[in-house]
């Protein structure tokens, strides 16, 4: 039951990010001090291949992902993925820091059965000691437990496998995604203020709060780059892929902007409020310190700008390529933010810890 997220020695691993509307890997070389990204690449999904988080049609997913590994110059083969979704569950807990290793497991089970809403033998489970009190009053070890449905890990690994490659890390998504960020702005280590990372995919915004590096907080909604294309195919009469198609080539309608864009980008800002608020709600934190924006949805042009209007603390947004790229073609590319999740799983090629 134990080991599922830990990597047992450090390897080369490509992340791959399985995403709703396309799956995307990155490559990464050197070292923990100075790495680079040495490639980067993208698939589409096939339809209907990724359901509710959960691999559909294994078949024609590992065809995707045989295309994708030929895109890719790397010929590793070693992979560092995800699980994602309402069937991943990650909490913290504190428990007594003079437990042995096997009493410290025994106690995590026992915690687990507590927690998880699924039965244990359908749950794949890891943990993570993220630190240490050892005050007069206090004892305690914070330990991050990390659990998803075994049928969710199962799906990626075998479509992986079917693509001749091979799984040594299955991590959590939000967790990937907040040491993405931590890597593109290490200063937030410093900082005693919860930061928010609005991650915009196809049909999902994931919304997670980062405090001195760690992941204390995470939500998923079904809202995205998706609810934009049916906008703009509802308004110019046209299907769903035309409008994707245009939106990505760029070759909208004169006007798209104020019938289209416009809106779409104020309900992005309504949803960033709304996602600030239950935090703060549900945290008793009061504000934010900064918000950061990633994800294929988050490339709006203006989005950065406009919310940065809105609201009270900064808004930024990565750019991976321009921090890490090996070349300076690569640095040219303006889509590193939708890269994120899948760099941050290649990083665990220097890391063996969960987050």
């Amino acid at each position: 039951m134990f080991g599922l997220f830990k990597q047992d020695a450090l390897l080369p691993l490509m992340g791959v990010d399985f995403g709703s509307q396309t799956i995307k890997a990155v490559t990464l070389s050197g070292c923990v001090d100075q790495f680079y990204i040495d490639s980067v690449a993208e698939i589409a999904t096939p339809k209907g291949g990724l359901v509710d988080y959960q691999l559909q049609d294994i078949e024609r997913v590992s065809q995707s992902l045989k295309s994708l590994k030929r895109l890719l110059p790397s010929n590793g083969r070693f992979v560092a993925t995800a699980v994602t979704g309402a069937n991943v569950i990650t909490k913290v807990i504190q428990l007594d820091v003079t437990l042995s290793e096997k009493e410290l497991e025994a106690q995590i089970q026992l915690e687990a059965e507590q927690i998880i809403p699924f039965p244990l033998d359908e749950v794949s489970l890891d943990f993570e000691v993220l630190s240490f009190r050892r005050d007069s009053e206090f004892r305690q070890q914070e330990i991050l437990l990390s659990a998803a449905r075994t049928e969710s890990v199962n799906g990626r690994v075998t479509a992986l496998n079917e693509a001749g490659m091979m799984v040594k890390v299955m991590d959590v998504g939000a967790h990937a995604l907040g040491r993405a960020v931590m890597t593109c702005f290490p200063k937030l280590y410093e900082i005693n203020t919860p930061v928010g990372v609005m991650d915009i995919g196809a049909s999902t915004i994931t919304f997670i709060v980062l405090l001195l590096g760690q992941v204390i907080y995470s939500r998923l909604q079904n809202f995205g780059g998706d609810t934009y294309s049916q906008a703009i195919a509802s308004f110019y009469g046209i299907s769903t892929e035309e409008a994707e198609h245009a939106k990505v080539k760029g070759t909208l309608p004169e006007g798209y902007e104020v019938n289209v864009l416009v809106p779409h980008i104020s309900a992005l800002i309504q949803q960033a409020r709304r996602n600030v608020q239950l935090f703060c709600s549900a945290s008793g934190y009061r504000e934010l310190g900064q918000l950061v924006l990633t994800g294929g949805g988050s490339l709006l042009p203006g989005l950065v700008s406009k919310i940065k209007d809105e609201v009270n603390y900064e808004v930024v947004q990565p750019d991976p390529f321009m921090l890490f790229a090996k070349s300076h073609s690569d640095q040219r590319r303006e889509d590193g933010a939708k890269y994120m999740t899948a760099f941050g799983l290649a990083l665990r090629s220097f890391s063996p810890c969960l987050i």
